[in-house]
């Protein structure tokens, strides 16, 4: 690592070895002499930015939720919104090999969370975020027709979520049947039975 390189990109190649360093050996076993020895750094520079190895894998959580927001921000907002809300969560399939990264590390940080109170912390904020942005469009859909009125979009964002990770999971973890054509195509699925359910007695 060059000594000219400023602090923002220095933490931004810190992250990238956290974040192989945890995918490859697993959340207990990462280090911060793991973690600077695969940045190529000392570890008295990995300490000038984060002071303990909570500290660092605290950050760790947090970039992966910013990567996985500024992929969702990049999907243009437009109609029909069944269409944006399909891209939107598509982002979030481990479907290349830094997402795939991403995913195994969450699954990582997802087990800390029960008993580190801050990574538990940042867990619900940037889920609740995320299901929070997914009712928005679902509500829209609902607004512009749609969606059939009486549908609960805070409700079947949850849903959504949950059948998302549930894919994802397998697609990382039991991978057979689970590729990419897959994913789409149950999203897919999912997606024509929730916005051609009949519309709800008032």
């Amino acid at each position: 690592m060059a000594k000219h390189e400023s602090p923002e990109v220095r933490r931004q190649q810190v992250a990238d070895a956290l974040l192989a360093t945890i995918a490859e050996r697993g959340f207990a076993a990462t280090t911060l002499r793991d973690v600077a020895a695969k940045a190529g750094v000392s570890v008295g520079l990995v300490q000038r930015y984060f002071r303990t190895r909570a500290e660092l894998l605290r950050f760790g959580m947090q970039v992966v939720y910013e990567r996985a927001s500024r992929r969702i921000q990049d999907v243009p907002v437009q109609a029909p919104l069944r269409d944006f809300a399909s891209q939107l969560v598509t982002t979030l399939f481990p479907v290349d090999e830094d997402r795939e990264q991403e995913f195994q590390v969450w699954l990582a940080f997802l087990q800390a969370s029960l008993h580190d109170p801050e990574i538990g912390r940042i867990q619900r904020e940037s889920s609740q975020e995320l299901m929070d942005g997914l009712t928005r469009v679902l509500g829209g859909a609902i607004s512009h027709g749609e969606l059939p009125k009486g549908i609960d979009p805070e409700f079947e964002s949850r849903c959504l979520m949950a059948y998302v990770d549930g894919l994802s999971l397998h697609a990382v973890i039991t991978t057979d049947g689970f590729d990419r054509d897959m994913l789409t195509a149950a999203l897919r699925t999912y997606l024509d039975r929730l916005f051609t359910a009949p519309e709800m007695p008032s």
